[in-house]
């Protein structure tokens, strides 16, 4: 089983500032910029919004919310569309919950920490941006100052988890940008940099395994990529990974994995149950009882079988003894990588508690509260299909006319519109 799923293209970028200078001799003219102060137009559709992203993130924090696509702040490389005002509503309302105000009650410098590290911007963009290497990219922070998140008309309330989900295309990126912020304020430790050293792939991640990255105790095959990625990836991950993703990566890291070239008469002899389940439409990560592997399509789209290492006969079938027993490979290249997750992952606790005052794994308990329905004893309550209850839009069947909490939390953006006008 695959122990998470490829995050696609984040990058992040350092920008630098041109250097200012001014002759103390001479009275400086009047500014250059526009520093006109303009009143929201009342008459807008766009004003609930407008108001609310005024009061919650400019006033608050100094933080622009940007989802009326500006060329300027755009990649003029790339074909992308506007979010849509319901969408960028959507998201918007969720930041709040999801990001601002959970940092804004655990961080130490609770009435300063936004306000000094938070990026000055976010900017909302509708489409992807697909980069050379057949990636996606869900987001881009620049300098500590931006980020841009994509992909925003595909948002779903609904769905937390999986590829489409809220963490996956938002919040993972929404705290792996911010990791980034936090990083160039208080470089992370010398320590980390040398855990995985020799084994970082700037230009080749895209076309890894997640199970062979997570053995060499990456979260993600982008964290591969370079130490800093590798930093804020295992930062992003804990948090947002659920109970059952996280414990799923940290069993998939402890055993070696390989991958070989699919060819399908050979696929077909020999992983009969993996050949019927890609014959029905499920292709993509299916475990296969026998194999102990799966099928994935590569960035370039081939597919390949990645699979645990086993004792295999002259046919490539797995050796079993005489009992039908098998033993997977742990130690194959020296590395356990799910002892190197955890080692990364204590060094990224104890630099957020020490730098920022942030209880990790209370900010993982307390992001995840939000998002999952919990009992009065705060365990995570799952559904018939032993999946866990998204709390943003659960309808309490002893009171179904209550409103959900997205309709509560849409009631903050309501409140607008009885100051519009319409002349």
């Amino acid at each position: 089983m695959s122990c998470c799923s490829v995050l696609c293209g984040i990058a992040a970028t350092l920008m630098t500032m041109p250097a200012l200078t001014a002759c103390s001799e001479e009275e400086l003219g009047p500014s250059i910029y526009d520093t006109t102060e303009y009143p929201l137009d009342r008459s807008l559709y766009t004003f609930p919004l407008d108001t609310f992203v005024k009061k919650n993130f400019l006033e608050a924090y100094n933080l622009k919310y940007i989802y009326k696509m500006e060329d300027v702040g755009s990649d003029m490389q790339k074909n992308l569309v506007p979010a849509s005002y319901e969408k960028s509503t959507d998201l918007a309302l969720l930041v709040k919950y999801l990001w601002l105000d959970v940092y804004a009650k655990l961080a130490g410098e609770k009435e300063i920490f936004l306000k000094k590290y938070s990026p000055r911007i976010i900017h909302v963009i509708g489409s992807p941006g697909y980069l050379s290497d057949g990636s996606r990219e869900l987001g881009v922070a620049e300098g500590g100052i931006k980020v841009t998140l994509m992909e925003v008309n595909r948002l779903d309330v609904n769905q937390i988890d999986g590829s489409r989900g809220l963490n996956e295309l938002y919040f993972h990126t929404m705290h792996h940008e911010f990791g980034h912020i936090l990083d160039q304020t208080s470089l992370r430790p010398q320590a980390f940099n040398v855990i995985s050293a020799g084994l970082y792939d700037a230009m080749g991640w895209a076309q890894k395994s997640d199970s062979i990255q997570c053995a060499l105790g990456f979260v993600t095959p982008y964290g591969s990529s370079q130490a800093g990625e590798d930093w804020v990836e295992t930062l992003s991950c804990y948090v947002t990974y659920n109970e059952d993703r996280w414990a799923g990566l940290l069993n998939s890291a402890q055993y070696d994995w390989e991958e070989v070239d699919y060819m399908e008469d050979d696929y077909k002899k020999r992983y009969p149950r993996a050949y019927q389940e890609y014959l029905s439409g499920y292709a993509v990560k299916t475990q296969d009882y026998d194999t102990i592997g799966y099928l994935r399509q590569t960035a370039n789209y081939e597919y390949k079988v990645v699979r645990k290492v086993v004792p295999r006969n002259a046919d490539g079938f797995v050796a079993k003894d005489a009992e039908g027993n098998y033993t997977i490979s742990t130690d194959a290249d020296n590395i356990n990588g799910r002892d190197v997750i955890l080692e990364k992952l204590d060094l990224v606790r104890t630099w957020l508690k020490e730098n920022w005052g942030v209880d990790l794994d209370e900010l993982r308990k307390e992001v995840q509260t939000r998002q999952y329905m919990t009992d009065s004893e705060g365990k995570f309550l799952r559904n018939e299909r032993g999946n866990f209850i998204n709390r943003l839009t659960y309808v309490d069947p002893a009171n179904p006319d209550e409103p959900t909490l997205i309709e509560q939390l849409y009631q903050e953006i309501e409140q607008f519109k009885s100051l519009q006008t319409t002349e």
